[in-house]
């Protein structure tokens, strides 16, 4: 019997090592279809995708120029709005010094609508509430005209709340950068994305000061983290940063990961968003440019990357001071720094007084305005890649005074709480938006009352048919006789209609401009229902108007639900003398990098009505408040300073104001959101409002630009027609230029000579 030879069985050793090593060449063949799969995924998010950045909203650039009407107090005032630091001596940007005749400061660079424009030192001189002269310092060269940097107003974004102000890293200072890369990652241009050297340095470092100075993550893998990945504390999260880093460091240059993680690193909360990024983080807390930043701001700047909770400069001053002065010896004994700018430097204040916050104050309703515009406009579809400057025209300064005189005014006018109230400013010159109030607390979110609030005009409407009289109807003048006398108007089909004047009684036969003047019902009626219903609704869509109006009678004494948005359009068209320009709150739209997408074009205005009739209607409203039923801003302000009109409509259920000088439209409304009667007129109530806010801004007199064809003109008081200009009784009125007959007498009528008066 042969014996069978037995095998031998390889060992377990043997076997597991097998198994092992399939078991790596799978592991591998899997880590470099992962490895492809990110490299193709990571490189197209990284490239197109990188973060989103907001619709950074900025309010207007204050201009000064000679002979502008601006006060040394107001600029002081928007210097400190705009963390300018008042000093002795002026030696360096974001800092002014007020002086005998003006105040000399240090303009900060800034990328403008129009462009960039260079830090720059200036003087401004004043004689009284003008600027007198405008000097480059410190050669003395008069200028033309500066401006100021906007004041931020706040962010508009898809909902991610965060904040950035993207920015080039060609405009990031050196010392920043070699900070930077000395605290968090010194060997970023020569490694791969990962360093294990770095991580030993870092230990090492940590270990000499007993306390964490260094992290040993590279720049990337930061990035990473904080672009992809979850902060999770596992050794699956912390492998996949590091291929990740190995990634975009192969595919993507050491600058562009340089510039990503700058725009990118988080430096904390301001009112409820993340603030990522340098741009905004200098911002935050000194108030300043990038470019701007001194030793002492980029060492805690840097110094806020480790934890911007813990060494938040606002909430633990000591902490933040602590660990910036850390830096700063680092940076001393790498020589970033001399002797002379550390000692400086750890001297100085943490933050400046007053910073720590880029919106002192929220505006939810003029920035609900500006959504609405921004939603209109044909912006590219993929804007938050390269995110939005909004530059609008809102004036802090008259925002201000609209709140306060709101929310000042009302409980005085009123004890009724419901109470509600809108206010609306806006630069008739300009045709833009430069304040909206929409609730009488200025910080409520909801029902925005200056843009949805539709209420019927009352009065307000009547400037509108004397404008449309004097241009359609060629013997209509302000000296013209208007019948203040009872009227029924009747329409087959319809009811009748017996219209009142406010104080239920009539005064008989009056001139247009007294008419005009006392704001008196029933002649109003009269010269519309003249001119026709059909033309006041034309009158009302070529103003603006863009809601139903109801082509009924009773629209000749302002039957028409409007927004004061809509009244303070029609208005800034009557300030302009006829000239229509629709009005807008945003001036200019920009890219962060400054490429301009959207630039109001300054194009010429629709007239509505002839010049020569928007003189003599302005005339007419600067009568309302010379000798009208706005008479107390007369008396507050002096004569010839504003022209405006007041309304009330029935049973007292709204009170309006509008009032105008040579710059500014204010529009006041004053009502209940249920409609029930708040017993104010428009001179009780709405008027009082537009005082506070005229108290608080510099008056521009109105100044009435004479047609050619008008001339001071005389009219008989009783009769209202033309008569000889020496007549004691004469009413001086501008009136269109009209040749009068020789022997036209004081009576108004042909007068027949002696042979003594024919003779000489």
């Amino acid at each position: 019997m042969t014996k069978t030879k037995k095998v031998k069985k390889p060992s377990v050793l043997r076997r597991l090592l097998v198994l092992g090593l399939k078991l790596a060449l799978i592991g591998v063949v899997l880590l470099i279809g992962y490895v492809i799969y990110l490299d193709a995924s990571l490189t197209e998010r990284f490239s197109s995708n990188r973060y989103q950045a907001p619709a950074l909203i900025y309010g207007r650039s204050l201009t000064l120029e000679p002979a502008a009407p601006i006060s040394r107090e107001m600029v002081v005032a928007e210097l400190d709005r705009l963390n300018y630091q008042r000093v002795t001596k002026v030696a360096d940007t974001g800092q002014y010094s007020v002086t005998e005749y003006g105040i000399d400061f240090y303009r900060r660079p800034f990328d403008f609508a129009q462009g960039p424009q260079m830090a720059q030192r200036v003087q401004v001189n004043f004689a009284g509430d003008r600027v007198q002269a405008v000097m480059s310092l410190p050669n003395g060269r008069r200028l033309n005209r500066v401006e100021l940097e906007p004041p931020y107003l706040g962010r508009l974004s898809g909902g991610n709340k965060e904040d950035r102000l993207l920015v080039g890293l060609e405009r990031v200072p050196s010392l920043l950068i070699e900070t930077l890369l000395l605290i968090e990652d010194r060997d970023f241009y020569h490694h791969s994305g990962i360093s294990l050297t770095s991580i030993g340095r870092a230990a090492l470092a940590n270990l000499a000061a007993m306390r964490t100075v260094q992290g040993g993550s590279t720049l990337t893998q930061q990035l990473v983290k904080n672009l992809y990945l979850t902060r999770d504390r596992t050794l699956w999260r912390k492998a996949n940063e590091a291929l990740m880093a190995i990634v975009l460091d192969y595919r993507f240059s050491k600058n562009e990961i340089l510039e990503t993680y700058l725009n990118e690193v988080y430096f904390g909360q301001d009112r409820g968003s993340a603030i990522h990024g340098i741009g905004l983080a200098s911002r935050l807390y000194f108030g300043k440019q990038v470019e701007e930043l001194d030793p002492a701001d980029v060492a805690l700047l840097v110094g806020v990357i480790k934890g911007p909770s813990y060494y938040d400069p606002r909430r633990y001053p000591e902490r933040a001071q602590e660990r910036r002065d850390l830096i700063l010896q680092l940076m001393f004994a790498e020589n970033l720094i001399s002797q002379s700018q550390y000692v400086a430097s750890v001297n100085q204040p943490v933050i400046p007084h007053g910073s720590g916050r880029l919106v002192s104050e929220n505006i939810p309703h003029y920035m609900e305005l500006v959504q609405f515009e921004l939603g209109r406009m044909r912006l590219p579809e993929n804007w938050q890649q390269d995110g939005l400057r909004v530059f609008t025209y809102l004036d802090p300064l008259a925002q201000e005074a609209a709140e306060q005189a709101l929310t000042r005014e009302l409980p005085k006018v009123s004890e009724d709480s419901e109470l509600q109230g809108a206010v609306v400013i806006a630069n008739h010159e300009q045709a833009g938006i430069t304040a909206v109030v929409g609730d009488r607390n200025p910080r409520r979110v909801g029902f925005n009352r200056a843009v949805a609030a539709m209420r019927p005009v009352g009065s307000l409407i009547k400037p509108l048919i004397y404008a449309e009289a004097f241009s359609s109807l060629s013997d209509f003048e302000l000296g013209s006789l208007l019948f203040d006398e009872p009227l029924l108007y009747e329409q087959q089909g319809q009811p009748s209609w017996s219209p009142q004047n406010f104080d239920k009684k009539h005064v008989g036969a009056m001139l247009a401009y007294d008419a005009l003047a006392q704001s008196r019902n029933v002649p109003a009626v009269r010269l519309g229902l003249s001119i026709g219903i059909d033309r006041i609704v034309d009158l009302l869509q070529a103003s603006g108007v863009d809601t139903p109006i109801p082509n009924v009678p009773s629209l000749t004494l302002g039957a028409v639900p409007l927004s004061p948005l809509a009244v303070t359009e029609i208005y800034s068209m009557l300030a302009q003398q006829g000239a229509h320009r629709p009005l807008q709150s945003i001036r200019a739209v920009t890219n962060h990098q400054g490429l301009t997408l959207f630039e109001r074009q300054q194009t010429d205005a629709k007239q509505v009505f002839s010049a020569t009739a928007g003189y003599l209607v302005n005339y007419g409203l600067r009568g309302v408040i010379n000798e009208g039923t706005g008479s107390k801003l007369a008396d507050a302000f002096g004569v010839n300073k504003l022209a405006g009109k007041s309304g009330t409509t029935n049973d007292y259920r709204d009170s309006w104001f509008v009032a105008y000088d040579n710059k500014h439209v204010i529009a006041a409304w004053l009502g209940r959101d249920d409609n029930q009667p708040v017993q104010l007129t428009g001179s009780s109530g709405a008027l009082r409002v537009v005082q506070g806010v005229l108290s608080q801004l510099l008056i521009t007199p109105l100044e009435l630009q004479t047609p050619t064809d008008v001339q001071a003109a005389a009219f008989h008081p009783t009769l209202g027609v033309r008569i000889p200009v020496e007549c004691n009784h004469a009413r001086l009125l501008p009136a269109r230029k009209k040749q009068l007959p020789e022997d036209l007498g004081c009576s108004g009528e042909i007068e027949e000579k002696s042979w003594w008066q024919r003779l000489f």
